[in-house]
C-alpha cells in the first residue's frame, strides 16, 4: 500500500543517511538544492510579475495636469 506522507518521511531520513555518510555527499546535495531552489525563485518571480502585470495599474495615484488647455 502506498502511504505518501510516510514515504516523504522515509525519503527526508534517506537523505539525510546518504549526506552523513561522507562530506562530500553534502557538499553535492547543496548544489543540488541550490540548482533546483534558485531557479524555482526566479521562475515564481517572473510568473507572479506576469499575472500581476494586467491587474496593477502602470501608474499608481492620479495622472498629472494638462498643460495649455
Amino acid at each position: 500500500m502506498v502511504d505518501p506522507i510516510q514515504d516523504g518521511f522515509d525519503l527526508t531520513g534517506y537523505f539525510v543517511d546518504v549526506a552523513l555518510g561522507d562530506p562530500i555527499n553534502v557538499v553535492i546535495m547543496l548544489f543540488g538544492f541550490l540548482f533546483i531552489v534558485v531557479p524555482s525563485v526566479i521562475f515564481f518571480g517572473i510568473a507572479a510579475g506576469g499575472l500581476l502585470a494586467p491587474i496593477i495599474p502602470d501608474s499608481l495615484g492620479r495622472s498629472p495636469p494638462q498643460q495649455g488647455r
